[in-house]
């Protein structure tokens, strides 16, 4: 198994916080932003509730192509470079390296990691829409399911949008990787001087500086 130096370990650690703070600041101003907009754009407004809620069914099945994705680029991402836009994506693969050497075991918990996390944060979205439904007369029942609807929506182009900027950086990071170089002044090969009568030397091949 390869090991990783300590101050490597640490540093990877902080990108992968400093990466979940940031990504879950701005998957929830993403979700929240398309959730209010589309209650406000009232085109989902006259339809009925049963409606209402196959748009919300629909709406997750859109969230889980693009969750997909991402959980598709997050693993790149940690094979490549032992980072992660989810901490506990990242701690979930570095329990299973230590369990068992199995590649696949180590997709498996990096993906429940993520997942389960990005299932999490859908809890707050619940309990604000059908809150201010329940505490208010403004907001009604459909209203909230609509609002969930567009927060999914958002979510899912939050989370396409990641996968190609990681996809991206790591194409950048790979093509950045030098290749091997040739010597200064190293131009080619050709034979030296055949042995003379004499036994003069040099035989064989040379390099030509």
């Amino acid at each position: 198994m390869l090991t990783t130096a300590p101050s490597t370990r640490l540093r990877n650690w902080a990108v992968s916080l400093a990466a979940t703070a940031v990504s879950t600041y701005a998957l929830d101003a993403c979700a929240t932003a398309t959730g209010v907009a589309l209650v406000g754009s009232g085109l989902l407004g006259g339809l009925g509730h049963e409606v209402v809620l196959a748009c919300l069914v629909a709406s997750y099945l859109v969230w889980g192509l693009g969750l997909r994705a991402n959980l598709r680029a997050n693993w790149t991402l940690l094979a490549a470079t032992g980072t992660s836009t989810n901490v506990l994506s990242k701690a979930a693969y570095e329990l299973a390296r230590r369990a068992t050497p199995s590649p696949r075991a180590a997709r498996l918990a990096a993906a429940a990691g993520y997942t389960g996390t990005e299932i999490a944060k859908e809890v707050p979205y619940y309990a604000g829409a059908f809150g201010a439904a329940v505490l208010t007369d403004s907001v009604t029942a459909n209203e909230a399911l609509i609002f969930l609807a567009g927060a999914n929506l958002g979510a899912a182009l939050y989370e396409y949008g990641l996968a190609r900027l990681t996809t991206a950086l790591l194409g950048r990071r790979r093509r950045a990787v030098p290749g091997p170089r040739r010597r200064p002044g190293l131009r080619s090969m050709r034979p030296g001087p055949a042995p003379g009568r004499c036994g003069s030397p040099g035989s064989g091949d040379r390099w030509v500086l």
